[in-house]
């Protein structure tokens, strides 16, 4: 058998020299001396341009009509990808059945969603809308594994030029790291390595914030997870830099038009939350002490509420990281400070990044600990109807009908 592939390979090798001798061939690169042959000859026969590094995976502007043009490349890269990803397992998702629906993509025919699936895959839940659907995102693509479990696959670094986003997930994954119950960070199930490119596979889980939050018991849980989480990542001297509700999950997948106030979802006994997006982390060495370290890079500021002209360079990024963590967990969480005084105080003294007594996450997470340990069974339990805080004490109430969905048999 060996001889025939070997052959069959020298054949393969010869046909690509012959047909393409007068003009430059892009090698593709695998461990495989045949896959690569095959897939050099694939993508020739393509025509497409072909990523050549990691920047070509992102959009370039900001510009509305040209991202349009980019995400379709992009998405173009994916597709060519999918009987690569086929042979590792993962059937990705593909193009929507509507030529209109240029920004969605769905689940293949086969393999059928798994209908139970553990930690890490998120739960299965029932659905009043069942056919999974993904929104295109340039560097992450939605598949599922050979069991039916959902996934997404993210290209996150070159080979030859590791990013910082491969070495925090390397440090997150080692075993003594994932053994700390404080870990609260999607699993890197396995990479993946196509030409020049290195792929991170992880379970999918979907918006954390969105279904709803029936108690404040189960929102106060909720932020307490990410400021345990910060203080992980801190004694583990990793900064996050990108803290913003959209880089979290929850062990479940949901549809779009039931992510908003879905009941049901938030019991102790089943829900996980995971910090998903590493893209702008930084992994400093372990011996770093942390108060000394200081940064130059701008870190798109006002998406984390904190205006630019706060900012005093350089700044000390473990400190950056803690603010943009409480100014986004304040706007969801500090709604409640008529039920729970101790709120405004907790958030005042963690979101300036220029003040020297700011909290540091280990104080931070003691403190959240004690507000959450100190409530009332009464005011635990109660529900509530407001949604967001905003400066000056401007609250916003929950829009929209909870959706229930019964379960059956």
């Amino acid at each position: 058998m060996s001889a025939i592939i070997a052959t069959i390979a020298a054949i393969m090798s010869t046909l690509v020299f012959v047909t393409f001798r007068r003009t430059p061939i892009r090698v593709i690169k695998l461990d495989s001396h045949w896959e690569s042959l095959l897939w050099t000859w694939r993508l020739r026969r393509s025509k497409l341009h072909f990523a050549e590094k990691l920047e070509d995976w992102y959009y370039k502007t900001n510009d509305s009509d040209s991202m349009l043009g980019e995400i379709l490349t992009i998405k173009e890269f994916w597709l060519f990808l999918r009987p690569f990803f086929a042979s590792r397992g993962y059937t990705l998702y593909q193009k929507h059945p509507k030529p209109d629906w240029v920004g969605s993509i769905v689940a293949a025919p086969w393999p059928s969603q798994a209908k139970d699936a553990s930690y890490p895959y998120a739960r299965h839940i029932r659905s009043n809308d069942p056919d999974p659907k993904w929104t295109c995102s340039p560097r992450v693509w939605a598949a599922r594994d050979a069991l039916g479990r959902e996934v997404v696959i993210k290209v996150i670094s070159e080979t030859d030029k590791p990013t910082q986003e491969l070495r925090v997930f390397q440090r997150l994954n080692s075993e003594r790291l994932r053994a700390d119950p404080a870990n609260n960070t999607i699993y890197a199930l396995e990479y993946i390595t196509f030409d020049k490119f290195v792929f991170v596979v992880m379970p999918r889980w979907d918006s954390s914030l969105f279904p709803e939050f029936e108690t404040v018991s189960q929102l106060m849980s909720f932020a307490l997870i990410w400021l345990q989480t910060f203080d992980f990542l801190h004694r583990n001297k990793i900064a996050h830099l990108d803290f913003v509700m959209q880089n979290t999950g929850m062990n479940v997948i949901l549809q779009h038009r039931e992510l908003f106030r879905r009941t049901g979802l938030r019991d102790p006994k089943e829900v996980r939350y995971a910090l998903l997006d590493f893209g702008f982390s930084v992994a400093f060495p372990e011996d770093t002490v942390i108060e000394d370290v200081r940064m130059i890079r701008y870190n798109s500021w006002v998406i984390h509420y904190i205006p630019d002209n706060w900012v005093i360079y350089p700044y000390n990024p473990f400190k950056a990281d803690l603010a943009m963590l409480a100014s986004s967990l304040q706007l969801y969480v500090r709604h409640l400070e008529h039920l729970i005084p101790e709120l405004g105080p907790f958030f005042d003294s963690v979101v300036d990044l220029n003040d020297p007594n700011q909290l540091t996450a280990s104080q931070a997470f003691a403190r959240f600990k004690e507000i959450c340990d100190g409530l009332s069974p009464e005011i635990a339990g109660s529900s509530f109807d407001t949604w967001t805080w905003r400066p000056g004490g401007i609250i916003k109430k929950k829009q929209r009908q909870p959706i229930t969905v019964t379960e059956q048999d």
